[in-house]
């Protein structure tokens, strides 16, 4: 399963669309970490045969219908999604770690800090993967694939 991963927009929504088109075939879920719903509604429209998945960020005001977070379960994989300042991720990654293993996930993808994040942690026999795919804003997104439960992450730059 083939994921693009997007997080903290802030009005750029021409590079998520630069990013979509640059992806190739295979994507089956465009997955959006917070922080410029309106951003993500416009790649929607310019790509209505994709499948989109969003969770809202602390900037996302007029949003009260989307959730905060989510658990998805993707090729055997459980995953925790959030925006991640309900985790306090900007201050360390304890918090979203445990969390994470309380809920028997495999891993939490998350943004709000704008810097891209490929971490594994082990909460006793747990693998956590960490990832953050940075700020779109900034260029950063990641490419994650899921075979059977596990998590290949990849952060790529649109500008380079």
């Amino acid at each position: 399963m083939k994921l693009l991963v997007f997080a903290d927009s802030h009005g750029a929504r021409k590079n998520i669309v630069e990013a979509i088109k640059r992806s190739g075939a295979g994507v089956e879920i465009v997955l959006f970490l917070g922080d410029g719903l309106n951003d993500l509604e416009y790649a929607r429209s310019c790509f209505p045969e994709l499948s989109f998945f969003e969770v809202r960020g602390n900037c996302d005001l007029f949003a009260g219908d989307i959730p905060k977070q989510a658990v998805l379960d993707l090729d055997g994989a459980k995953l925790l999604v959030t925006h991640g300042d309900k985790y306090n991720v900007k201050y360390g990654l304890t918090t979203i770690t445990y969390s994470t293993a309380e809920l028997e996930a495999d891993g939490a993808f998350f943004g709000h800090t704008h810097q891209p994040l490929e971490k594994c942690e082990y909460v006793a026999d747990r693998r956590i993967q960490l990832f953050n795919p940075g700020s779109i804003a900034q260029g950063s997104y990641g490419v994650v694939n899921i075979v059977k439960g596990v998590i290949i992450t990849n952060i790529i730059n649109l500008f380079t």
